[in-house]
């Protein structure tokens, strides 16, 4: 993928619905633009996690992982659809994830994230997780929308 720098700061708000200690995206690394992004997590150990999972062997979770893909392609498909003042878009399934090797501070966890079909406001993107050159997690997900409350 092209290293392109992206034109705004990221994770800035207005992409992104979570907010902290739920932001998985420290940094988008590169944007193809409508097609594929790459986000990077540094696993610190002073993540709001660690002190009880676990206390003698700190090991990132496994849901946040996928939280880390998922606000990934969250942010690849709000700059493909732009702002959709009545849509929120939502996870649909998560199918085919796999846990290569567990994620422990220290880590930089690169994702990237590509969309291989879309339907309407449907999406299904896959994508992988790297540490350096290891992949250390990858999946698929399925997003779509809901109108907001």
């Amino acid at each position: 993928m092209p290293e392109t720098a992206p034109r705004t700061p990221f994770p800035a708000p207005e992409f992104l619905k979570q907010r902290y200690p739920m932001v998985m995206v420290d940094r988008v690394l590169a944007l193809e633009e409508g097609h594929k992004i790459r986000t990077l997590k540094n696993i610190t150990v002073n993540d709001t996690h660690f002190p009880g999972h676990f206390p003698d062997y700190p090991v990132f979770p496994g849901v946040l992982t996928i939280e880390c893909f998922a606000q990934a392609a969250a942010i690849l498909i709000r700059l493909i659809d732009g702002e959709t003042p009545k849509l929120f878009d939502v996870i649909g399934s998560v199918m085919d994830f796999r846990f290569i090797r567990p994620l422990v501070p220290g880590d930089r966890l690169e994702v990237e994230m590509g969309i291989t079909k879309a339907v309407g406001t449907n999406r299904i993107i896959e994508g992988k997780g790297y540490v350096g050159a290891e992949v250390v997690a990858s999946g698929k997900f399925t997003f779509g929308k809901l109108e907001r409350p």
